[in-house]
């Protein structure tokens, strides 16, 4: 609202300096005339203060900007204030001499200042009449003129006047009719300029929209204005399906070290020599556009088949690696292209998205500089709406941890659950960690996603707790970025922090990938302050390679879970039943907590009973359960003990 009340003010002002610049020479006129009058009228003093006030309101004007040409540039804040100011105090300047004729007496000097004050009157409301906050904030002062004049009147004595005075009203009346002639005549070179200033705006605006659908550097088009034209070249028929027509994707090869070596000017000139050859050496009615600093984009219309589309491409190449002269040197750069076809209901999103995909396989592969996209050969790409799906279920709570239970097998007691996540969908539909882990951790969702698990399963533990259920540990899996990047680790021991009494029964589970990852100080760093906040950690999928042996004498940790590979081939290899007998004889020898994950079968728990195992977890017991249904069971349990 604001900024459409500026903008507004800001036209009137170029209008009324416009119509301030034309009527000047006809406002100078009548101040010889005013000034006659009143001398014959015995005001000699008044029709100098006349002069005077008329010249320097003019000369105010003219400082204040009145002098530009409407066409010239829009005045800024300061100048339209200072128009405004002197447009109305030019008003009171020239109402005061309807002031100065009342102070005459006689009936002919009071016709006059009837005459001046109608004449000024008609004068402001034709002239200004399209601008109306000029118009109004002049014609108030000017009516305040008006009405203290009219009071004056009735509070004085009328004298006779003199036969002189009467041939003064006269021509003073032919004064105003020519005035009123005039005005009317200047209303519509008012009218007309504003039109004038309206068709310059739109023009303005015109230019400005080209501008912003054009790259500034080739003037190709930019990807808004692709987006825009590309559909009408694919999309040929009514129904807006394409008919097999393909969106080129070209991305220059040794582009940044000719920018890095020979200066952003020859970069510059080598990117307008690429531009103009693609929309001017390519036959065919194709679009081209500059989407990024070396990235192009042709739409090419269709039908096309394959062949088409890479002779097409060869045809790019060959344009491209053309050599460009600059200062003296001749600048060379290749090429890799994704080619995208056209096919039913796809998006220019879609297109470029794909032709995108298999850019990327071009650049990196050996054989060929281009690359036609196939569904069958290339994965499916996540976009922003499985992010919002992603982050909608975390928010929602429809990704919550499930519970599997960690079972002493000596007694068959619960001493411990582990959070694994699940997304459980509003049509009952459950889908396993593994299902949307990798999207998670591909679209930087990873810092919500573990900050929720970790919020939720904490929340579950107070509730065990103050139900006198909570088992001796909970243990929830860390990810990468939670131990790597500092604000993860901050968070997480924030988190930790607010409940001191969960602290001893926490445990996080970290595996051994995150160390392959990104081997450091940092992550060694967060599991110390971890261990020294007073949670446990745990090394998850022990025994999967040398790396873990590395970690036991770089890291303290007080539990190691053995891999499920391990479990699942205990009794049918040896080689497993050696390993694992050994794996859990060195975390006796360590003082360390082993639990053996995957149990499934009495032969697999028999067999980790006699090599001394003490406790395990696997689908033996129970897979991973909701929240409710874990509360249910420690009940059970503590009332069958208790029994």
């Amino acid at each position: 609202m604001l900024e459409r009340l500026k903008d507004r003010f800001v036209l009137e002002t170029r209008l009324t300096i416009h119509i301030v610049r034309r009527d000047r020479l006809r406002r100078m006129s009548l101040v010889p005339l005013v000034s006659s009058i009143m001398m014959l009228a015995g005001e000699h003093r008044a029709a100098v203060v006349m002069a005077v006030l008329v010249s320097v309101s003019e000369m105010m004007a003219y400082l204040a900007g009145a002098g530009q040409r409407i066409d010239g540039p829009p005045p800024g804040p300061l100048r339209c204030g200072a128009v405004w100011i002197v447009a109305v105090s030019t008003t009171m300047a020239y109402m005061f001499a309807a002031t100065l004729f009342a102070n005459g007496g006689t009936t002919a000097m009071l016709i006059c200042a009837c005459i001046w004050m109608f004449g000024a009157l008609v004068h402001i409301s034709n002239s200004f009449v399209a601008v109306p906050l000029y118009n109004w904030s002049m014609l108030i002062p000017a009516y305040m003129v008006v009405i203290q004049v009219v009071l004056y009147l009735f509070q004085q004595k009328v004298v006779v006047s003199a036969p002189l005075e009467g041939f003064t009203v006269g021509g003073l009346l032919l004064v105003y009719f020519a005035n009123t002639v005039q005005t009317t005549q200047n209303h519509k070179d008012t009218l007309s300029a504003y039109e004038n200033m309206r068709e310059l705006a739109t023009r303005r605006l015109v230019e400005l929209e080209d501008l912003s659908l054009r790259d500034v550097l080739t003037g190709l088009p930019n990807r808004r204005a692709f987006d825009q034209i590309a559909p009408k070249v694919l999309y040929r028929n009514r129904s807006g399906r394409a008919i097999n027509g393909a969106l080129f994707l070209i991305d220059l090869d040794g582009f940044k070290p000719i920018n890095d070596s020979y200066s952003h000017a020859a970069g510059d000139a080598l990117l307008k020599e690429v531009g103009r050859r693609l929309s001017t050496d390519l036959s065919g009615s194709s679009i081209v556009a500059r989407l990024g600093s070396d990235e192009f984009a042709v739409a090419w219309p269709g039908p096309l088949t394959p062949m088409d589309m890479v002779r097409i491409a060869d045809d790019i190449l060959r344009h491209i690696r053309k050599p460009v002269q600059f200062d003296q040197r001749k600048l060379q750069v290749g090429a890799s292209i994704g080619i995208a076809p056209a096919q039913r209901d796809t998006t220019i999103d879609q297109l470029l998205n794909e032709a995108d995909q298999a850019m990327y396989q071009a650049k990196i592969g050996l054989e060929s500089h281009v690359v036609i996209f196939d569904n069958k050969s290339f994965p499916r790409r996540l976009t922003l709406d499985d992010r919002a799906r992603l982050l909608t279920g975390i928010k929602s709570g429809e990704i919550r941890p499930f519970y599997q239970p960690q079972v002493e097998i000596a007694t068959g007691r619960i001493i411990g659950l582990e959070a694994l996540a699940r997304w459980v969908r509003p049509n009952g539909d459950m889908r396993s960690a593994g299902s949307f882990l990798p999207a998670i951790n591909e679209l930087g969702l990873q810092a919500d996603f573990q900050q929720h698990i970790l919020r939720t399963v904490l929340a579950d533990m107070t509730t065990l707790q103050k139900a006198g259920l909570l088992p001796e540990q909970v243990s929830i899996n860390l990810a990468e970025v939670t131990l790597a990047t500092r604000s993860g680790r901050d968070a997480l021991i924030a988190a930790v922090a607010e409940y001191p009494s969960l602290r001893p029964h926490l445990t996080f589970e970290v595996t051994e990938d995150i160390f392959l990852a990104r081997a450091g100080r940092m992550i060694q760093d967060s599991i110390s302050l971890l261990r020294l906040a007073g949670a446990r950690i745990s090394l998850d999928d022990f025994g999967t390679g040398f790396a873990s042996f590395q970690h036991l004498q770089e890291l303290e940790f007080d539990e190691l879970k053995l891999d499920t590979g391990f479990v699942r081939r205990l009794g049918t290899d040896r080689a497993t039943d050696v390993l694992v007998k050994s794996f859990l004889d060195m975390g006796r020898g360590l003082g360390v907590k082993i639990v053996a994950e995957g149990v499934e079968t009495q032969t697999q728990l028999e067999i980790l009973r006699g090599m001394g195992c003490e406790i395990v977890q696997g689908y033996y017991y129970s897979p991973a359960r909701p929240f409710a249904d874990v509360r249910t069971i420690l009940e059970n349990r503590r009332t069958t003990a208790a029994a």
